[in-house]
């Protein structure tokens, strides 16, 4: 039983680690475009993307994988990136790499080919991809990040909340939450230095030089690890100076407050739309867990120290303040479901969901045993004593276990795009027509319609793989209707025109208004992939 246990941890992390471990940040267009001949050399190059983003490594190969040196860092703004060419450019291919950090902290990696008085020739292989032993440990101190920084502001909340003034519980609680927080405190800091190694798709042995560490705290993540440690700087004042008054407790508070915005300053759930909704549930879900979680080894200290009856008050007054707790645990991740999981059937159809499912499957055991700790045990602590309280403190024990897999599996999540980012992005207006990049299943999609006006329109699809690379389909055709109008469906097919380019002309738009553009993509025998996305047509 145990090794199909743990051979269920291990298939389901790979699987997070599997999926495209990439923040929703997609390449729109770019000058000059991707595969093009030019006859001179150009003196710019402009990634356009979808979002805003911030460079972390952009270099340019020329002919034979010559590394040419840039005469100046990239520029970012509005999400373009501007990226000043060296003069003298030779004759033959040129392959312009990068590697861009999104709003949520995570990587988007690719290349753009062009040829100099020559058409461009692909590599088999452009690499850039991080290594796998990167992922793993990354996800694995993540979640590790997660249990430290959450356990150790909790258990100051317990003291708070739930110990009050008994001093002798106090007193045996706080070398160990002392030595909780500066745990957390490395922890923290280590999490940045590999979010920034998995940024740069760096090896782990490059965490002994400082590029990582400094591409990790100038993203997002290194935000987080800021606020992490400034939470855990007052949780420890809040520890040094809980016996000496108010002043300790509300350091303490202010120090699982400060967490819990820590969660909430980076990772997917922070970014989902609407933020104004995303983030504060984020903080309210990560205060809720630190709470409970920060209770399991004060609880197990407790119910092996202090006399049945006090341990009966205790316990009693952490299941009062529990329920509210978990209330709100409830309520947020619920929310924060709904916010990433675009419709029910992704529970079982995308990694995320199947991870989700997995972290939802033990938090509701962890709710179970807390229901039967609070129901079948809690009240045998008043007729028998000791013996009740070892039971307890051995359930205790297994909610740390059941909660370690929960944590796991949240890291598992942090690194798997929700299906959320199957919808597509904004379209962001060009001097011809409009383009937009959508994604589903793990595919992405390019499309453009021009000059998007009534009358005739090209319709072109750029479709690529999880790899980045051109995915050639079986059949791709383009389903166009105007329900304000009543305009039922038309339906055009789009011919290959290049390796992985679909694309049609002459098909009418007859009226301006949003467009409900469907494009299904056969990539295989088996598998049809749908695009859809709003097209503005104006007049």
């Amino acid at each position: 039983m145990r090794r199909l246990v743990v051979g269920w941890i291990a298939a389901l992390m790979l699987l997070s680690l599997s999926a495209p471990v990439l923040a929703h940040a997609v390449l729109v267009d770019s000058a000059p475009e991707d595969g093009t001949r030019l006859d001179s050399p150009p003196a710019e190059a402009v990634l356009r993307f979808n979002e805003p983003v911030r460079p972390v490594s952009v270099k340019l190969l020329g002919p034979g994988g010559v590394d040419l040196p840039l005469s100046a860092s990239p520029a970012a703004g509005d999400g373009e990136l501007h990226v000043d060419l060296p003069g003298g450019l030779a004759a033959g291919t040129h392959i312009l790499s990068y590697r861009v950090s999104s709003a949520d902290g995570h990587p988007v990696a690719g290349s753009i080919l062009f040829g100099i008085g020559a058409e461009p020739e692909r590599p088999a292989e452009l690499g850039g991809a991080t290594p796998p032993a990167t992922l793993l440990a990354a996800a694995a101190v993540r979640a590790l990040h997660y249990g430290s920084l959450l356990a150790a502001v909790g258990g100051g909340l317990f003291l708070v909340l739930v110990a009050g003034r008994w001093s002798p519980l106090n007193r045996r609680l706080r070398p160990g939450l002392c030595l909780g927080v500066g745990i957390a405190a490395l922890v923290a800091v280590l999490n940045a230095g590999l979010a920034g190694a998995v940024l740069e798709g760096a090896p782990l042995s490059a965490l002994a030089g400082a590029p990582p560490w400094i591409a990790g705290l100038t993203s997002t993540a290194g935000l987080s690890a800021v606020l992490a440690l400034l939470s855990l700087i007052a949780a420890a004042l809040g520890l040094a100076l809980e016996e000496r008054g108010t002043a300790g407790r509300v350091l303490l508070v202010i120090g699982a407050v400060g967490a819990a915005l820590a969660l909430a300053a980076t990772g997917h759930a922070a970014t989902a739309e609407p933020r104004w909704l995303g983030v504060p549930l984020v903080a309210l879900h990560g205060l809720a867990v630190a709470f409970w979680i920060g209770g399991f080894w004060p609880l197990a200290v407790l119910l092996r120290t202090e006399p049945p009856a006090e341990s009966l008050r205790l316990v009693r007054r952490f299941s009062g303040w529990a329920v509210p707790a978990v209330a709100v645990l409830l309520l947020s991740g619920a929310g924060l479901s709904a916010l990433q999981l675009a419709d029910p059937s992704t529970i079982l159809t995308t990694a995320y969901g199947q991870i989700w499912s997995a972290k939802i499957t033990c938090a509701l055991v962890l709710l179970a045993l807390a229901a039967f700790n609070r129901w079948h045990l809690t009240p045998r602590l008043e007729d028998m004593g000791r013996d009740a309280a070892k039971r307890l403190r051995a359930s205790v024990h297994t909610e740390m276990v059941v909660a370690a897999l929960v944590l796991l599996f949240t890291a598992g999540l942090g690194t798997t795009p929700p299906p959320r980012t199957d919808s597509p992005p904004v379209f962001a207006e060009k001097p011809a027509g409009f383009s937009t990049a959508v994604v589903a299943r793990g595919r992405t999609a390019i499309v453009t319609v021009t000059p998007a006006t009534p009358g005739p329109n090209r319709i072109e699809m750029r479709l690529t793989g999880p790899d980045g690379a051109p995915l050639n389909a079986l059949e791709v055709s383009a389903e166009l209707a105007l329900p304000a109008a009543g305009i039922e469906a038309i339906t055009r097919p789009l011919p290959k025109a290049a390796p992985g380019v679909y694309a049609a002309d002459g098909i009418a738009l007859p009226v301006a208004g949003s467009w409900a553009l469907r494009l299904d993509a056969l990539v295989s025998d088996f598998e049809k992939v749908p695009f859809r996305a709003a097209v503005p047509v104006g007049r």
